[in-house]
């Protein structure tokens, strides 16, 4: 991924008021209205031009994919094509507002269709900051690494990003400084997060990411019933932000004995987050994003690290609810998780690689689950008690 957001900057929009602040697209000669997600796409015009060289006559804008195939639904931001005629696509740009991750999954399938439509061998991802690029091999998409010009696109000649392994690290990996900064360079570890607390983080993701099998003893032990596998998932915040992680599943029960699917991701900003992700019949959702540079305690001494909870919990727009009712309602289902007056998660020694079998990490990764539907139920209590005033107070 690269981040392009001084370039954009720099680039300078003319505005018009045919009847309501508008761009003049170049592409399609109309006026069109000024949108995040406009913005976006008429800088890209510009950038294709003035950075990577691609002719304006080969470039089009909102292209239909009714006209390329019968009956296919959808529009293309861009299409770059290889010749004047346009009927040859080499590239297949998807246009996002800022706030949108364009490392996001779904962001490159709704690109993905538009590219197997058309046969175009590449795919581009921009939000204005950053963008993401990729060659097409037999359905198989490989990242590019930077941003190959027009000439080197249609040439080949493009260079790929080095992924990080898929073969689970060794403690004396998870321990160099190197492979820490390529995690936080892949969003997974905070920047911010102390160097202990990194080296714990690496050692967790290197369990719920890289290390595949898990025994049906050790699934019963952190109570769930199967393995689902490493998949991405898309949850939204409280703040409304939508992102995309590679998640840990499983299939367990909540409280009341139906399904559920359980998942165990982390994200990394300024600081690393820990996510335990439930979805039921009706939703799926982040019951707990933990912020693990705040709720980590690190002892040097026995290298063991303590993870608590201080009972926040929001409701999205529908605001938030006092620790202390959280903390009760814990202390009332599972007085064990409560020690001085906070949820403690379980004290994991992080002088050796988390394994599966470990009872320490069996009873972490349990009582995060257990915290999570024990967190949903407060949050359906909340809305059968505000429904029922609403309801009160119609009626009044």
């Amino acid at each position: 991924m690269e981040n392009i957001e001084k370039i954009f900057k720099s680039i300078r929009l003319q505005k018009y008021k045919p009847g309501g602040t508008s761009f003049a697209d170049p592409i399609r000669n109309i006026f069109v209205q000024c949108t995040p997600e406009e913005v976006v796409r008429q800088k890209t015009i510009h950038f294709l031009q003035s950075d990577l060289g691609v002719p304006l006559e080969r470039i089009s804008v909102e292209e239909s994919m009714a006209h390329v195939k019968r009956g296919a639904r959808g529009r293309a931001d861009i299409v770059v094509y290889r010749d004047d005629k346009k009927k040859d696509a080499l590239l297949v740009i998807e246009c996002k507002a800022p706030e949108v991750d364009v490392s996001c999954y779904i962001v490159r399938e709704q690109s993905e269709r538009y590219q197997k439509i058309l046969g175009a061998n590449y795919c581009m991802l921009i939000n204005g900051r950053q963008i993401m690029m990729y060659k097409y091999n037999d359905g198989l998409a490989i990242e590019l690494d930077g941003i190959p010009s027009y000439i080197e696109l249609i040439n080949n000649k493009v260079e790929y990003t080095t992924l990080l392994q898929v073969k689970p690290y060794s403690y004396l990996d998870i321990k160099s400084q190197n492979i820490q900064r390529a995690f936080v360079k892949e969003h997974y570890i905070g920047d911010f997060t102390p160097n202990d607390i990194k080296s714990f983080v690496l050692n967790f993701l290197n369990l719920i990411l890289l290390k595949s099998f898990i025994s049906i003893e050790d699934l019963m032990r952190i109570g769930v019933s199967e393995d689902f596998g490493i998949k991405r998932t898309r949850f939204g915040n409280s703040a409304g932000y939508n992102y995309q992680e590679l998640t840990r599943l499983f299939i367990a029960k909540d409280n009341k004995g139906k399904d559920i699917i359980c998942g165990l991701s982390m994200i990394g900003d300024y600081n690393t987050q820990l996510n335990i992700s439930i979805t039921n019949k009706k939703k799926g959702h982040h019951s707990l994003q933990l912020n693990m540079d705040k709720f980590c305690e690190y002892d040097s001494a026995t290298n063991m690290i303590t993870v608590t909870h201080n009972g926040a919990l929001s409701f999205g727009r529908g605001g938030s609810m006092s620790h202390k009712v959280v903390i009760d309602y814990i202390q009332e289902k599972a007085p064990d998780l409560i020690q001085n007056d906070k949820v403690n998660l379980g004290t994991i020694d992080n002088s050796r690689l988390l394994e599966w079998g470990n009872t320490d990490v069996q009873n972490f990764i349990r009582n995060l689950l257990r915290y999570a539907i024990l967190r949903d139920e407060i949050r359906v209590k909340h809305k059968k008690r505000k429904r029922s005033k609403k309801k009160r107070l119609d009626n009044y």
